[in-house]
């Protein structure tokens, strides 16, 4: 098995390279919580539904979907009355 390098000290090529922060949108600081909560728990059951390939239920899959789409538009919407700039379209 190799083992692994120390990375206890760094380089000191790497001690003065500063790094730039990406542009996060202040709208985004604030991201509401339950709305993330309900696309994470909407997409895990999709996913888990599209897996399961021996028991297709698609009244059940059909519904996910509904849901992982309603979850992603109400989060859009949040970030939109946010004032996330979308002007780029």
């Amino acid at each position: 098995m190799d083992a692994m390098p120390d990375c206890s000290v760094p380089s000191p090529d790497l001690v003065d390279q500063h790094l730039t922060a990406p542009h996060l949108p202040a709208a985004c600081l604030g991201f509401d919580g339950s709305l993330a909560r309900r696309l994470a728990r909407a997409k895990a059951r999709l996913d888990r539904l599209e897996r399961d390939t021996g028991s297709r239920d698609l009244a059940a899959l059909g519904a996910a979907r509904i849901e992982f789409t309603q979850a992603s538009r109400a989060v859009a919407d949040d970030l939109i009355a946010r004032g996330l700039d979308v002007s780029g379209d």
